[in-house]
């Protein structure tokens, strides 16, 4: 990819983002100029934790990881980052080393906005700095829920809580699960075994049905009661 997709794959990719619509245009350029594309292959470590973060990190496509390993090789993924999501922002302004690893969990597409313009953008853009702090809030949200859910509820009951919220919007009737069932297992504090004991037991219950990553909700409600345990 020569640089002129580069840039326009980089400014579609930001514009879109939550964080940004509130920016002005002038300063979404400024952020622009400043942007650039990173490929990583499946596997491909972007940053390991310890290490600094150099900015703001926006998936155009593909998939990341981002994963607490143990030295006996044990992991738990604390979260999944797919198009249109970002990583990074607390490390950035807090000016600390990454806490834990990120990975590239298939091909993918990131796009990089260093520290500097974003740090120089919080204190020229009310808007952004509203955005930046509702992103960081429901990011804290999430993972209040994500400790609620492992440490107080079953297997079950988080795998149809993960696809609520997959399914988001009420009356979405299907949902692609975005990654191996492997992976999610482990996003889920979970074995892959126990996912696919859970997602039988839902498929069982009538609440769903599987073709492949494909999950069809047959029931909204009767998962949401499953979600709550």
């Amino acid at each position: 990819m020569n640089a002129a997709p580069r840039e326009r794959l980089a400014a579609g990719v930001i514009a879109k983002l939550p964080l940004f619509q509130q920016a002005s245009s002038a300063h979404l350029d400024e952020v622009l100029r400043h942007a650039k594309t990173l490929y990583f292959q499946r596997g491909q470590v972007i940053a390991r934790r310890g290490e600094p973060v150099p900015g703001l990190y926006a998936v155009a496509y593909g998939m990341v990881k981002l994963a607490l390993r143990a030295d006996t090789g044990a992991e738990r993924v604390l979260r999944l980052v797919g198009p249109a999501q970002t990583f990074g922002e607390v490390v950035l302004f807090l000016q600390r080393p990454l806490p834990l690893d990120a990975v590239a969990v298939v091909d993918t597409r990131l796009v990089l906005v260093p520290a500097e313009p974003l740090i120089a953008l919080t204190e020229r853009d009310a808007g952004f700095g509203r955005s930046l702090i509702a992103s960081l809030c429901q990011r804290m949200h999430a993972l209040v829920c994500d400790f609620e859910a492992t440490s107080m509820h079953g297997a079950t009951a988080r795998l149809a809580t993960y696809l609520e919220s997959l399914a988001g919007e009420p009356g979405a009737a299907r949902v692609t699960l975005p990654a191996a069932k492997k992976l999610i297992a482990g996003r889920l504090g979970m074995t892959k075994e126990t996912f696919s004991r859970a997602l039988h037991e839902l498929a069982h219950a009538g609440l769903l049905r599987v073709a492949g990553r494909e999950v069809v909700l047959l029931d909204r409600a009767g998962l949401a009661r499953a979600g709550r345990g």
